[in-house]
Order: C-alpha cells, then structure tokens, then sequence
C-alpha cells in the first residue's frame, strides 16, 4: 500500500490530485473509478473520418463515442512491466480495499464527465478553427518551400506553437508532409502535394477529401455527446470491483456495448458474472508460466494456474471473446515461441486472437528498470515490420485466418473461433 493514498478506509485526495494532473477523471465518492479519453477520441473529433480511428474500428466501435473507463483504478493483482500507469507509485495494492461507489452512480458520473471533457476541453470551435490552419499552413509550405518546422511556422504564420503543433502533427499523421531528415522535426511538403498544387482552393480540395470537412468535424462532435461504447480497460483489473455484473448492466441499459479487459487472473469472478460485456478480452503476456511471472510480476498466488483456468473456460461463456498477446520484443515474441502460443489459442478456442505490440508511452518507458535489464529501452519495442514479419510466421503455424491488421496501432487480428469472413462488428454497431 502506498503511503498517504488510504486514510481510514479512504483514498485520499492526494491520490486523486497525482491523476488528475495527467488528464484522468476520478469519479463517485469512493474515488476508486475513473475515465480518460485515448489519443484516438481526440483524432476522431479533429477529423470525424474512420481513418483517425482506433484498432477497435475494426469490431465497429467509433473512437469518438468510446467510454474508457476503469470502476478499479488503484487495484490490480499485477505489475506488468509493459504497463503504461505508474506504478510505483500510483497503485494501493491488489485487493479492493474501499466500499464501493453504486454501479448506476458511477455511470453516471462516467458519462457526465465524457460530455463535459467533448464541451469544454476539446471544443468544437478548436478543431473548426484547425481545419482553416491545417490549410493555411499547407499553403504557406506551398509558396515557401524551404524546410519548416514547428518554430518556424509558428513565427513566421504569427499563430502559436501550440494551435501550429496541432495541425502540423495531423498532416504530418496523414502523409501530407513529408520528414526532410531523421531528426522527425524538420518537413517539407509531400511530393505529389508539390508538383500538382498551385492554389489555395485546390488545398481545401484536397483536405476535404482526404481528411475532414467542417461539416464531418461538427457531426463528430454532435455524436460524442452520445457515447455508446464502454470499454472497461483503463487501469487496474475490472474483475476486481465487486459489484463488475451491475456495471456491465448499467451500460446495458442505456443500449451501450462493453469490452472487459482482464488479466484473467480471476476465474470464479469471471464464471460468476451475471451480465456479460458483449466482448471479452483475455491478456496473455506469455507462453509459460517462468515469462509470465517476469513480465506480469503478479501480487498473487499461482496466478499462471488462475490465468489458465480463465482461458480453459471461455468456451462455457455467453459472449464474443478474443485473447491478447501484448508483444514485447526481446521477451514474449519470436519464432521460437510461436507453436507454444498456438497450443494455448487452441485449446481455449477463443473467437479472436490478437497480437499487439506493447506502446512505449508514460511509465511504460520504464521498462528496462523494471526489468533490470541493460538493454536499452527501443530494444523492447516491436515495430509494425518486425511484428509483420511474426504475424505470417504465426498464420502458417496455427493455420488461423489474419482478418485485420492495423499498422498505427501495431495490431494484427486472427480469427479463430469464428468464420474468416463474417463481419466482426458487433451486432449493434452494424
């Protein structure tokens, strides 16, 4: 237990404040629920189009109308070393320790504070007022093509680094300029943008075809207002809020769908649940049980035994399920692993299986210290190229159809238990 995060039988504000200075909200007055909206729900505000939208895209679910949520911020019974929050430092331990806060509540409160984050903290007026700079700093490129960069721009344009920053890194996500050298700082316009283009007005052209309109920017904004996904992944393991079934329901009942995200540590909780997300995420950081303790460092008694009786009953469960390897270079994937992984897949017969390439953001840039080890940091991470070159060595092994692949998120998804070519969404978002 951290120190000064519990005070009789309460998480304390100072816990609290350590959050919400990294843009999460802690919601009901228990303080152990919680919401952040990812990088994509911004991206799909800025532009409205399914091409800023998350990997979860391909089960039909809108980044911009997606609830991430946890009901068990401070708790989990893991320590993954992948782990993007801080736990060292911002973590109570591995049992739910507070009264609860009423599922319907926290709900609530989850939705309330998702509107006010689309109303006030990424406004309407900004990402309007983006679309206009996106094209004016294109056509400032045009007729001056020297190579800029973020400071430039921002001087020589007479608008700040931040509105310019903005702009900038969404033309830059998109392909619309172009790196002039391995720094990633200094860019020139892509070439086709260059040769072809000669005014204003062809530019506007070209990014309301290409990227976003006014029109798909307010309509994104309209809708967001609406969520109507939950996923309960934030942080900590969901399973261990008490009440997990009436919180799925409360989401049911406002006609949202739910993924659960678990670390499957839990199979009495899981076999027990009364209300079903309408998908199921497993995590599976390893393909033995020696791996698994050094990745996951679990707060747990035989935790690989508990992780194997979840998978070994997903088949008994009412719901789509779809087991993840978080990939980490140098730890959990290579060739040599990949029959072992096939076994575990196969006899949990899953619907999906998906391998994903662990991010290298916030605490997760720990990993080498929380490993020990003297490799640096960028030796752990999977590029889309090295996870590729993995995925095809995996489909001919275990005979699994490759359905998806998502190159920004570094996602590959596998259909298992399921026919290769039925629409994966989920019913409700088709």
């Amino acid at each position: 237990m951290r120190k000064n995060f519990i005070e009789n039988g309460k998480i304390t504000n100072e816990f609290v404040e350590s959050y919400v200075k990294t843009t999460y909200r802690i919601v009901g007055n228990n303080k152990h629920s919680a919401l952040k909206p990812c990088h994509w729900f911004e991206q799909r505000l800025m532009t409205g189009r399914e091409n800023r939208n998350c990997y979860k895209g391909v089960f039909g679910i809108e980044s911009h109308r997606c609830l991430q949520n946890t009901p068990s911020l401070p708790f989990c019974n893991h320590q993954c070393v992948f782990c993007w929050r801080d736990l060292e430092s911002g973590m109570i331990g591995s049992d739910f320790i507070v009264e609860p806060d009423e599922p319907k509540d926290i709900v609530n409160e989850l939705i309330r504070h998702q509107q006010d984050i689309v109303e006030n903290h990424l406004p309407l007026r900004r990402y309007v007022e983006n679309y206009d700079v996106m094209i004016d700093l294109l056509y400032f490129m045009l007729k001056n093509p020297a190579t800029q960069n973020i400071d430039t721009l921002a001087k020589r344009m007479e608008l700040s680094k931040k509105v310019i920053d903005r702009a900038f890194n969404l033309l830059k996500n998109r392909y619309f300029i172009q790196p002039t050298d391995n720094s990633l700082k200094n860019y020139e316009l892509d070439g086709d943008i260059k040769c072809c283009i000669d005014s204003r007005e062809e530019l506007q052209e070209l990014i309301d075809r290409e990227l976003t309109t006014p029109e798909d920017i307010i309509k994104a904004h309209h809708e967001a207002m609406s969520p109507n996904h939950a996923a309960i992944s934030l942080d900590g393991e969901p399973l261990l809020y008490p009440k997990i079934s009436e919180f799925v329901q409360e989401f049911k009942n406002r006609n949202m769908s739910t993924f659960i995200v678990t670390n499957g540590t839990l199979p009495k909780k899981l076999e027990s649940l009364d209300s079903l997300p309408s998908q199921l995420y497993i995590t599976l950081p390893a393909c033995n049980e020696q791996m698994y303790k050094k990745i996951s460092r679990p707060m747990m008694k035989n935790g690989w035994g508990s992780l194997m009786s979840s998978l070994e009953m997903l088949d008994s469960l009412s719901c789509r399920k779809l087991i993840r390897l978080t990939a980490i270079k140098e730890l959990n994937i290579n060739e040599k692993l990949l029959d072992d992984y096939v076994k575990i897949v196969e006899n949990a017969n899953p619907n999906f299986f998906e391998i994903k390439g662990f991010t290298l953001q916030a605490k997760a840039l720990l990993i080498k210290e929380r490993l020990k080890s003297k490799l640096s940091v960028q030796d752990f991470f999977p590029d889309y190229q090295y996870l590729e070159s993995i995925v095809t060595r995996f489909e001919e092994i275990s005979g699994f159809s490759l359905i998806y692949k998502n190159r920004d998120s570094r996602d590959f998804l596998f259909a298992v238990n399921w026919d290769k070519d039925k629409d994966p969404r989920l019913p409700s978002q088709v």
